[in-house]
């Protein structure tokens, strides 16, 4: 009975080892490592792939004959899904999407609106939600046919600049939620080339940057915002992780710079209603460390460290009413999340009065802001 029970057992295990039936070779697909769209004549969509040429993946980028590795395919099409099909057609591999980390768009095909863009992308099945989403100010097509300069793949430069935290990091399902949450707008990293060297006769070596922040409606994109603004936003949406603050001492005071280092941010957002009237409370701490100084001022004393919490409290506030007056004034688009701030304490005036008016309001709404800075660490020499 017993070597009755093991010789079913093993024809099973062989069963089983035989293979899945409907797998797929990897010579048999074409790899997806980024995705590009931009609007061209006729309001036809151009999408751009780059695809991974495993072979030349293996030795470090150049292949036993050298060369990119990777290629860049486009076509065009009304949607996303024509142009993906028109592309498939010129290729002996079937697309595979799911190692896409990138999705940029062009600027002309964000102002039109995206939401299709997205829907394609979380709809079929292959795109990743946890890619991250771009915006350029030139063309998509651009940005992915720019060689890397330190990975083999530029898609993969692109996903780590987003990582470390210079800019945003907004996956394509965080654009999603925004775009489907009531009171706060959508916005993504901005992404850029820029020469590698500045101020020099050599600038047609290009890398890629994140250079600020692309700025939504809906979602349409109605303006931009630089690094230092995006600064501000991620102090005002409680994601300050790193950065470098330079006060300059007045004259005065001897004059000169000191940079500090944030070492921890914290940002409450308090909104209050009186007598029908609505004001926003920010309430910003930052802790610092002093990484340089060429001031004459004596960083032991203790007057002289009020003095330079003071100053850093002062450029903290104008950076973040900055962004805030912008955003306001210019654009009218809540990408704070202050709307939400105000369903979380006032549920019921929400929804009889500022969610239908929630644009008009977030204009008009006089937002304060609290900044208290620290100075932890001074560093060893006096």
């Amino acid at each position: 009975m017993k070597v009755m029970r093991m010789l079913l057992i093993s024809g099973m295990i062989l069963v089983l080892l035989t293979g899945c039936w409907n797998r797929v070779e990897i010579n048999d697909i074409a790899i997806v490592t980024a995705i590009g769209l931009d609007l061209v004549d006729d309001d036809q969509l151009r999408l751009t792939l780059q695809v991974a040429i495993p072979a030349k993946l293996v030795t470090g980028g150049t292949g036993e004959s050298g060369g990119k590795s990777t290629i860049v395919i486009s076509e065009t099409g009304a949607t996303v899904s024509e142009a993906y099909r028109n592309i498939q057609g010129k290729l002996s591999r079937r697309i595979f999407f799911s190692q896409s980390r990138v999705l940029l768009i062009g600027e002309d095909l964000a102002k039109k609106g995206v939401f299709h863009i997205v829907d394609f992308h979380t709809r079929y099945a292959e795109p990743r939600i946890n890619s991250f989403i771009m915006f350029t100010k030139g063309k998509a097509s651009k940005i992915l046919n720019s060689m890397p300069k330190f990975e083999s793949v530029s898609a993969e430069e692109t996903r780590e600049l987003a990582k470390m935290s210079v800019g945003l990091k907004i996956y394509v399902r965080d654009f999603l939620n925004m775009l489907l949450s009531e009171g706060i707008e959508p916005f993504a990293s901005q992404f850029t080339l820029k020469p590698l060297e500045v101020n020099t006769k050599n600038k047609s070596d290009e890398t890629q940057a994140v250079d600020g922040i692309a700025v939504f409606k809906g979602d349409k994109l109605v303006g931009w915002m630089d690094e230092v603004e995006t600064r501000g936003l991620l102090w005002l949406r409680n994601e300050i992780k790193t950065g470098v603050i330079t006060i300059k001492i007045p004259e005065e005071k001897g004059g000169g710079n000191i940079s500090m280092e944030i070492v921890r941010g914290e940002t409450n957002i308090v909104p209050i209603l009186k007598q029908g009237k609505l004001k926003l409370d920010v309430e910003v701490v930052t802790e610092l460390s002093v990484i340089e100084n060429d001031s004459n001022l004596k960083l032991h004393e203790t007057k002289v460290i009020n003095e330079i919490q003071t100053y850093a409290e002062e450029e903290i506030s104008k950076r973040v009413e900055m962004v805030v007056e912008k955003a306001q004034k210019e654009y009218g688009s809540d990408i704070f999340g202050f709307g939400q701030s105000v369903y979380k304490k006032y549920p019921k005036e929400w929804n009889t009065h500022y969610k239908e008016n929630w644009e008009n309001e977030f204009a008009q709404t006089k937002v304060a802001i609290h900044s208290k800075a620290f100075v932890r660490r001074i560093g060893l020499i006096k």
